[in-house]
């Protein structure tokens, strides 16, 4: 069994790291990209309206009206019905794809729902119980109030 050099082996990844012109100054948090800046955050109704136009163009046609002259139109007929057998199925797989995906999306918009009407009622229990917790120290407190006022 031969020996391994491995300093040969770090020498030769050296030598490809500056032929490749790689360095070592790793962008910091500050330098990388924000979604506050880029736009990227979550919009109900952008997703909404993405949605919708998911929900509309996930069928793929394959076929389609033909544009052009006579011959052109008669020789582009006679060329897909020549490679139909090639296209169809891979349309249709397409579309069967395209489908599965767009009710995958219409899940996430019914959960995205439903955790933001939970999220809304955690937030009603909390604001409750807050003011509750508040009444009962303000309670508390008139009560220690008393007790050292009688002592």
């Amino acid at each position: 069994m031969s020996e391994i050099n491995i300093e040969k082996i770090m020498d030769e990844i050296r030598e490809e790291i500056r032929q490749k012109g790689y360095t070592d100054d790793l962008p910091s948090f500050d330098e990388t990209e924000n979604p506050e800046q880029t736009g990227c955050l979550y919009s109900e109704a952008e997703y909404q309206a993405l949605l919708q136009e998911l929900n509309t163009s996930y069928n793929i046609a394959w076929y389609r009206d033909l544009e052009g002259g006579f011959l052109s139109r008669f020789l582009k007929k006679v060329v897909r019905k020549l490679t139909s057998f090639l296209g169809v199925p891979v349309v249709v797989d397409q579309s069967g794809f395209n489908a599965s995906v767009t009710r995958e999306f219409n899940q996430l918009a019914g959960y995205i729902r439903e955790q933001k009407e939970e999220l809304d009622r955690c937030h009603q229990e909390i604001a409750l119980l807050t003011d509750k917790v508040q009444a009962l120290e303000k309670s508390l407190n008139e009560n220690l109030d008393k007790n050292q006022d009688n002592a």
